[in-house]
C-alpha cells in the first residue's frame, strides 16, 4: 500500500496525463500558437469597433466615473460584457478542443498533426459556440443567487449611512455584513464548485460525437461520488502545483537577477549592463511564465479529457509511456537545443529580448525625477493627525510645508458652502443626517470626531468648517485644491464656490476639480483663469485628450504613457491616494506632477530621499518596482 500523501499528489490519473503532456508537447504548443495568433488578430478589432460604437459616439473622447458605471448595468455594457467574456470562453474552448484531438488521436492511433487537429476542429467552432452562449448563460444564471443574497445583506446593514463610514469605521453591523457575506459567498463558492466539477467533464462530449450532451450530463452526473471526488482531488493539485511551480521558478529567477545586478553595479562604471539586465529579468520572468501557463493549461485540458474517456470509453485508455521514455526523450531535446549553434541563437534571443525590454522600459520612459517639480498635497487635508476637512489639519499641512490641501466641499440645503466629503454625518460627525438636507445653523456645533477616539468628539474640538473659513486660513500660507462632491445635481455648487474664492482674491492660489464632468466643465465655463481638472477614477478612452487643466487620477491608473501624453499637452497629472512607500516611489518614477496622500510628512521625507540618489540606485529602484509589478504576470492567468 502506498502511502496517502503519495497517492494524493501522484494519482494515477494525474500520471497518466502529464506523460501524455511530455509526449505531446509540441503539437500542443503549436495549437495554442495558432489560436492566440488567428483568435487574437479576429476579436481584438471586433472588440474595439464594438466599444467605439457602443461608448464612443458624437464627439465623445472618453467615458469615466459615474458615466461608466452606469454604461456597464445598460443593455449595451451588459451586452459588450457578455461578448467579451463569451470571446474570452470561445478561445479557451477553442485551445482545449485542440487539445482533446490532440489526446484522441494518439489513443485511438492515428497521426498527430497540426493540420489534421485544425481540420477536425473547424467545422466544430459553430458548435463550440452555441456551447459557449449557453455556459455565459448558465454562469450569469448561477451568479443571481450569490448577488441576490449579497444585495439582502448589503440593505439589511449597509444602507442606513455613508459608505465611507462603514468603510472607515467599521462599525459591527460591517463585521456581521462580511460574516454573512462571506458565509453565503462560501456556500455559493463551494456548490457551484461541486456542480462545475460534475459537468466539466461532460465538454469533450460535444468534440466525440459519439453521445449526445444529454447523454455525456446524465452519465458524469450520476458518476460515483468517489471518481467525482477524485477528479476535484486531481484537478486541486494541478492548480496548486501549478502555483507553487511559478513562485518557486520566480524566486530563483529573482535571486539570479538581484545578484547579477550587485555584480554589474560594482563591477562596471556604466549604467547600460545594469539596464540590461533589469530588461533581461522582465523579459525572461515573462517567457517563463508563458510557458508555466502552457504547460498547466495543457495538464487541465489532458485530465478532463482522459477522465471523459475512463467514464465514457475506458478501453480506450491505453497505458502512457513510462517516465524513463519520456526522461530520455527530454534529455535528447535538451541535448538538441545545447549544440553549440542552437545556444547560440537561443543566447541571441535572450539578448535580444533583453534590449527590446529595456528599450521599451527606458527608451520610452518618462525623465527621471529631482523631486523639485513634484509637489505635495494633503489628502481631504489630512495632516498630524487632525480630522480629515479640519482647520487643524489645514493648519498642520501649513506647519510641515505642504505646497496644497484637498478639500471636499457641499451644500447645505440653505446654500452654505462647507468643506466636508460625505453624504451625511454620520462618519465624522456621529449624526445620520445628509448635508444637503440641513442647514448650516443646524450642524454648525457638531464636533467632528477624533480618528484615533471616534466616542470622544471632545479630544478635538473641530467643528464643520466652511469654505470661507478655508479660504481666510489659507490665503498666503497655502494652497487649494478644492474638489466639488456631487451627490445629486445642483449647478448652484459650482457658483457659490467661485464666487467665494474671487471674493477672497484668491484666484491665483486655488485650482478646482470634480469626479462629475458636466460640474468640470460648468467650472471652466464661470472662470477662464483658474486651472479646472477632472477626477478619473475608472474611465475608458484617452483621458488625456480631454480639454482640462490637469488631470487626478488613481494611482493604480497612472502609466507612463499617460504622462508622457499630458506633458506633450502642457497638462499636469497628480495621483490620489498614495500612502506608502512602494506607491510614492512609483508615482516618482512615472514623472507626476503632484502626489495627493494622506501622510504628507512621509512623502515629503521620499521626495527628499529620491532626489539624493545617484542614477545607479535610481535604476535599481526601478528594477525592484518593475520587480513588484510582473508579480501578477507570474501568477495564473487561465
Amino acid at each position: 500500500m502506498k502511502p496517502v500523501l503519495y497517492r494524493l499528489f501522484f494519482d494515477d490519473l494525474l500520471k497518466s496525463s502529464w506523460r501524455s503532456v511530455l509526449l505531446l508537447w509540441k503539437p500542443m504548443a503549436w495549437w495554442t500558437f495558432l489560436v492566440y495568433l488567428v483568435f487574437t488578430a479576429l476579436s481584438a478589432p471586433l472588440l474595439f469597433s464594438l466599444l467605439d460604437w457602443t461608448i464612443f459616439r458624437g464627439d465623445r473622447l472618453f467615458v469615466g466615473n459615474d458615466d461608466l458605471y452606469t454604461w456597464f448595468f445598460s443593455p449595451a455594457g451588459f451586452s459588450y460584457l457578455f461578448l467579451f467574456i463569451l470571446i474570452l470562453l470561445i478561445g479557451w474552448v477553442i485551445r482545449f478542443s485542440g487539445i482533446f484531438q490532440i489526446i484522441t488521436d494518439d489513443l485511438e492511433g492515428r497521426k498527430v498533426s497540426l493540420r489534421g487537429t485544425s481540420l477536425h476542429i473547424a467545422p466544430r467552432i459553430p458548435v463550440l459556440v452555441k456551447m459557449c452562449v449557453l455556459t455565459v448563460v448558465g454562469f450569469i444564471l448561477l451568479l443571481i443567487p450569490l448577488i441576490i443574497g449579497l444585495l439582502i445583506v448589503h440593505q439589511i446593514y449597509l444602507t442606513e449611512f455613508d459608505l465611507n463610514y462603514y468603510w472607515y469605521m467599521t462599525p459591527p453591523e460591517w463585521y456581521r455584513a462580511l460574516t454573512y457575506g462571506g458565509i453565503w459567498a462560501a456556500f455559493w463558492f463551494i456548490g457551484s464548485l461541486i456542480m462545475v466539477a460534475c459537468l466539466l467533464p461532460a465538454l469533450p462530449s460535444y468534440l466525440d460525437g459519439k453521445h449526445s450532451m444529454k447523454e455525456t450530463f446524465l452519465k458524469i452526473w450520476y458518476a460515483p461520488m468517489s471518481e467525482t471526488l477524485r477528479f476535484l482531488k486531481v484537478i486541486g493539485v494541478i492548480i496548486a502545483g501549478w502555483i507553487s511551480v511559478r513562485i518557486l521558478a520566480d524566486a530563483i529567477l529573482l535571486t539570479t537577477f538581484l545578484f547579477l545586478t550587485h555584480w554589474a553595479n560594482t563591477t562596471f562604471e556604466s549604467l547600460r549592463p545594469l539596464a540590461i539586465l533589469t530588461g533581461g529579468y522582465l523579459f525572461t520572468s515573462i517567457t517563463m511564465g508563458i510557458i508555466i501557463s502552457f504547460f498547466g493549461f495543457s495538464l487541465l485540458s489532458v485530465v478532463i479529457t482522459k477522465f471523459y474517456y475512463r467514464a465514457m470509453q475506458p478501453d480506450v485508455i491505453p497505458q502512457a509511456p513510462g517516465f524513463r521514455a519520456l526522461t530520455m526523450k527530454t534529455l535528447g531535446f535538451l541535448t538538441w537545443w545545447f549544440k553549440p549553434l542552437r545556444a547560440g541563437l537561443l543566447l541571441f534571443a535572450l539578448v535580444l529580448g533583453s534590449l527590446a525590454t529595456t528599450y521599451l522600459m527606458v527608451g520610452f520612459g518618462t525623465d527621471q525625477p529631482d523631486g523639485e517639480w513634484v509637489i505635495t498635497i494633503s489628502h481631504r487635508a489630512n495632516a498630524g493627525g487632525a480630522p480629515e476637512n479640519s482647520l487643524s489639519a489645514l493648519e498642520n499641512s501649513i506647519r510641515m510645508g505642504v505646497d496644497m490641501a484637498e478639500i471636499d466641499v457641499q451644500l447645505t440645503a440653505d446654500s452654505v458652502v462647507v468643506v466636508w466629503h460625505d453624504e451625511d454625518l454620520m462618519r465624522m460627525a456621529g449624526d445620520p443626517r445628509r448635508i444637503a438636507d440641513v442647514r448650516f445653523a443646524e450642524i454648525e456645533d457638531l464636533f467632528l470626531l477624533n480618528s484615533d477616539d471616534h466616542n470622544q468628539p471632545e479630544t478635538f474640538r473641530d467643528r464643520i468648517a466652511t469654505l470661507e473659513q478655508f479660504l481666510e486660513a489659507s490665503k498666503g500660507q497655502i494652497e487649494l485644491m478644492i474638489e466639488l462632491k456631487y451627490y445629486e445635481p445642483n449647478p448652484l455648487l459650482a457658483e457659490k464656490t467661485v464666487e467665494l474664492v474671487r471674493n477672497y482674491g484668491m484666484e491665483e492660489h486655488v485650482v478646482y476639480k470634480s469626479l462629475n464632468y458636466s460640474a468640470v466643465e460648468q467650472l471652466r465655463n464661470l472662470t477662464d483663469s483658474i486651472p479646472v481638472g477632472y477626477v478619473s477614477a475608472a474611465s475608458i478612452g484617452d483621458i488625456s485628450r480631454l480639454p482640462v487643466d490637469f488631470l487626478s487620477v488613481f494611482h493604480q491608473n497612472v502609466t507612463a504613457e499617460l504622462v508622457r501624453n499630458m506633458r506633450n499637452r502642457d497638462q499636469q497629472i497628480y495621483v490620489w491616494t498614495v500612502n506608502n512607500r512602494d506607491d510614492v516611489i512609483a508615482a516618482l518614477e512615472k514623472g507626476v506632477d503632484g502626489i495627493i496622500t494622506d501622510y504628507p510628512e512621509m512623502t515629503l521625507s521620499m521626495i527628499d530621499e529620491i532626489a539624493m540618489l545617484s542614477p545607479a540606485e535610481r535604476i535599481l529602484l526601478q528594477f525592484g518596482l518593475l520587480v513588484l509589478e510582473t508579480q501578477s504576470l507570474l501568477l495564473p492567468d487561465e
